[in-house]
């Protein structure tokens, strides 16, 4: 029997070590409409373009994997819940079908500042914070601004601050919650950019 018992703990750990972890989930953020009903309005004569971006995020956030806080100071990094591309590309996809959303009565082509429209305004973003914070909620800080079309003068420097809360103790939620901010930035946005529309005419 002494014999024996070696044999049958070298066997256990074997087989805790063969035990395989979960499965990655991965994750995106959700515009208000679906990507299919998005419209992104053909260009006129009398249209105004705007170039949303380029859009900052903070190094810590700017990873694969799903950056929560636990603390006011301390980062939970998930290794299993990952975002499905880049986030930063995704906020600023997020941002570009909102504002179009928003923006459907106006004669305004939203496009991302790479596509270098000439004669074009553009909207610098810097997010300061998307977080999940430890009491349950959605922090966003913004500073963005309105870039005029010679791509030099700024006409206006806007800070934003917008938290939401979390229902729900899934990823899933986190994410939407995430979500549900940028629709918030993107209607401050689509503010902005009316008063400009409005400034044009």
């Amino acid at each position: 029997m002494i014999r024996i018992l070696p044999i049958i703990i070298m066997i256990s750990l074997l087989l805790g070590c063969s035990s395989t972890s979960p499965p990655p989930k991965f994750y995106t953020l959700s515009s208000l409409v679906s990507p299919k009903t998005a419209e992104f309005f053909p260009s006129r004569s009398d249209t105004l373009v705007i170039g949303i971006g380029p859009v900052e995020i903070p190094d810590y956030l700017d990873k694969p994997q799903i950056v929560t806080r636990t603390a006011t100071n301390e980062l939970l990094i998930s290794e299993f819940n990952l975002w499905g591309g880049s986030l930063k590309m995704d906020v600023t996809r997020v941002l570009i079908e909102n504002i179009s959303s928003f923006l459907g009565s106006e004669p305004v082509t939203i496009v991302t500042w790479r596509a270098h429209v000439s004669g074009s305004y553009r909207i610098p973003i810097y997010l300061f914070r998307l977080d999940a914070t430890p009491d349950g909620t959605i922090l966003l800080r913004a500073k963005w601004g309105i870039v005029a079309k010679d791509g030099i003068t700024v006409e206006s420097i806007r800070e934003s601050s917008i938290t939401k809360p979390v229902k729900g103790k899934e990823y899933n939620d986190t994410v939407n919650a995430m979500s549900d901010v940028l629709a918030d930035l993107s209607k401050e946005i689509a503010s902005a950019i009316k008063a400009v529309v409005s400034k044009a005419d």
